[in-house]
């Protein structure tokens, strides 16, 4: 009785194991895998127009493309199967070197725009075969756009929420009334990255044309209750790629940086702060010349089209004063 009892007791000991090892080998065959072979990244000689830097992660990598003459950003998220560009920078040359740049990756792909202004979507007609993605409202406004749909004949998904794009879920948010209108920002959870558009810039002087502190609601107002938004919920991110200049791992000392400008700007705007020599700013060179005394080393992004005849001859500029 003795040897029959545990002559049973080992052959549930062995079933018990074979179990387990198979389950073993069904988890590990299902489980995705913690790194990616990806082949050699495109050739940065194909933009000439700019520069390219590249981030390699377990599973994915990042390619921010960085136009030279003034720093517009577009950057290229890779997985295994396929590409997601968020953004897509100024046109044409820029484009049509983005396009040979991604075509070198081999990948399917998609797009996103951030924002409803030309330097991020002045490229959308060298991607028409491509699906593109925005937050809702700016959907809504790209899709209702001349100089956009004249690029894009295709309608453009306006996402509420999240949106599985090509391997990754993509969660879709905005400030509204900050440095434009509808300011579309996306994140993913995973992978703890932030595409933050205009809404934070990378050492770069701020597009401050659309600030009207004279009409009511204050846009700088908006735009640093954005910003103390996007400090409490991404400083721990790993990157965040921005609309104009690049990426940051310092994602909270980025955005100390935006508000510093933003208050510095507001109060020369304003009167309240006062420029060298200790005068009051009464025009909208004297309040960019100050912007670029307090920050020598920023890259121009965009302060200058704050100027009269910046867009058009006869154009009065920004509506500060």
């Amino acid at each position: 009785m003795m040897k029959h009892l545990k002559l049973n007791f080992w052959i549930l000991a062995l079933f018990t194991a074979l179990f387990i090892s198979c389950n073993d080998d069904d988890d590990d065959a299902s489980a995705e895998p913690d790194t990616i072979e990806f082949a050699a990244a495109p050739s940065s000689s194909l933009i000439t127009t700019g520069t390219v830097d590249v981030i390699t992660e377990n599973t994915v990598r990042y390619h921010t493309i960085n136009f030279t003459d003034a720093p517009y950003t577009v950057t290229v998220v890779e997985t295994e199967n396929n590409i997601v560009i968020v953004d897509l920078g100024p046109a044409p040359d820029f484009a049509v070197e983005l396009e040979a740049y991604v075509d070198a990756i081999n990948k399917p792909g998609a797009v996103i725009i951030t924002h409803n202004h030309g330097d991020h979507y002045g490229g959308a007609g060298n991607f028409t075969d491509l699906d593109f993605y925005a937050e809702s409202t700016v959907a809504d406004q790209l899709n209702n756009t001349d100089d956009f749909t004249a690029l894009y004949p295709n309608a453009v998904t306006g996402v509420s929420g999240s949106q599985t794009i090509g391997d990754l879920d993509f969660s879709f948010d905005k400030v509204s009334n900050a440095e434009t209108g509808e300011n579309g920002y996306i994140y993913n959870e995973e992978h703890k990255v932030l595409f933050s558009g205009d809404l934070i810039y990378n050492l770069a002087h701020i597009y401050l044309r659309e600030y009207t502190p004279n009409e009511g609601e204050d846009e700088v107002d908006n735009w640093i209750a954005g910003l103390n938004v996007l400090k409490t919920n991404f400083s721990d991110y790993n990157h965040v790629f921005v609309g104009h200049n690049g990426s940051r791992s310092d994602i909270a000392s980025a955005i100390d940086e935006n508000i510093e400008y933003l208050e510095n700007a507001q109060a020369i705007i304003k009167g309240t702060q006062t420029i060298t020599g200790g005068e009051t700013a009464t025009t909208h060179q004297q309040v960019i010349d100050e912007l670029q005394v307090l920050y020598p080393t920023y890259k121009e992004g965009g302060l200058l089209l704050s100027l009269p005849d910046a867009f058009f001859p006869g154009d009065p500029g920004a509506d500060w004063f």
